[in-house]
């Protein structure tokens, strides 16, 4: 079953074409990438899936329904959630309170309850704080529940992210370069992270730049260039893809980090 579809998705900035006519899908319990070249558009793709831009032209299909356009909370209460290049966390904030903020999106209580401290709202705040923790067992996480989000490793803050992204409960997780700054041992330890979240029911898409993770976990790969999308299969057919490989080979701005070489 087609989880999330977009058709003639497009987004410009200024002259700038972000974006150009993606047409792309992605079926409920896969594990997808979306590779490609500093620049390609592939975090500027999450943030219309997000609702953080707007499309300038397209459409973006989520279990049956429009998003596109709509504001960021609403996409997530549907089951649409994310981790950021850049890691975003509460630094001020304890690992656990990081992930019961995510949790909120699926609260009951408004505003009056809160105000009034009823019985209903201490219930449901327990219940939060008690999902919190699973999610921050499911990650490794539990016993760094009442330390500072700042004062972890920077590992352990981008496992944190994911555990407040999975208190949202998706349908489908969106990984904005998961593995970034991780050393080798570290990268296997998330790509495992990912795999067991898929076994979980949850349909994941990430960006990523180290082709070893990519090629290990997928069943799809996706590749931008220059805001096109060029080529998409399984993780055999793009490392062998012309133009996935001129794309790659052919730019003299790309880190040797980013490569076509699935032994990584």
């Amino acid at each position: 079953m087609i989880l999330l579809k977009t058709s003639g998705l497009s987004k410009t900035f200024g002259g700038l074409k972000a974006l150009s006519d993606i047409d792309f899908s992605i079926s409920s319990g896969e594990i997808a990438s979306l590779i490609g070249p500093n620049g390609a558009g592939k975090t500027t793709f999450f943030n219309l899936l997000t609702g953080v831009y707007k499309p300038d032209a397209g459409e973006i299909d989520f279990c049956g329904e429009r998003i596109d356009g709509r504001p960021p909370y609403w996409i997530t209460k549907r089951g649409l959630a994310r981790t950021f290049q850049n890691i975003r966390l509460f630094n001020n904030m304890t690992v656990l309170e990081n992930v019961m903020v995510g949790r909120h999106c699926r609260t009951r209580s408004e505003l009056f309850t809160a105000l009034l401290r009823t019985p209903g709202f201490f219930r449901e705040e327990k219940e939060i704080a008690e999902s919190a923790m699973e999610r921050l067992r499911f990650v490794g996480l539990l016993d760094d529940g009442n330390e500072l989000a700042k004062n972890l490793p920077y590992g352990a803050q981008r496992k944190l992210e994911i555990a407040r992204a999975l208190a949202t409960e998706p349908k489908l997780l969106l990984l904005d370069e998961p593995s970034a700054g991780m050393n080798h041992a570290e990268s296997l330890e998330m790509a495992q992270l990912i795999q067991r979240i898929s076994k979980e029911g949850i349909t994941i898409l990430l960006i990523e730049h180290r082709m070893s993770l990519v090629m290990k976990i997928s069943q799809n790969v996706h590749v931008l260039d220059h805001g096109f999308k060029i080529a998409e299969g399984t993780p055999d057919h793009i490392q062998n893809h012309p133009k996935v490989i001129e794309a790659y080979l052919g730019s003299t701005q790309e880190t040797p980090e980013i490569t076509i070489d699935a032994r990584g």
